[in-house]
């Protein structure tokens, strides 16, 4: 079908900042927009922030790598690391 599972996505999240705040920048998912719409949503939920995606890359406001790193392994996605940019 061409939709790769949770376990082969080499997903990388990073802080970065946007002006004076950290954005949590989450890229390198090839699942579908709407599954990535979907999981955008729990990880606001979760963190209790804002979050867009843009071109397919999820930003989430403040500095939460640790939780989404965590959040994505509690999903399957095992190969998610967290890098430096």
């Amino acid at each position: 079908t061409g939709i790769t599972s949770p376990v082969d996505q080499a997903v990388q999240i990073h802080v970065a900042k946007r002006g004076n705040k950290d954005v949590t920048i989450v890229r390198g998912l090839s699942s579908t927009m709407d599954d990535r719409k979907i999981l955008l949503k729990e990880l606001k939920k979760k963190l209790g922030g804002g979050g867009t995606l843009v071109d397919g890359v999820m930003e989430i406001q403040g500095s939460h790598a640790n939780k989404v790193l965590q959040h994505l392994q509690s999903k399957g996605y095992s190969k998610a690391k967290i890098t430096k940019k």
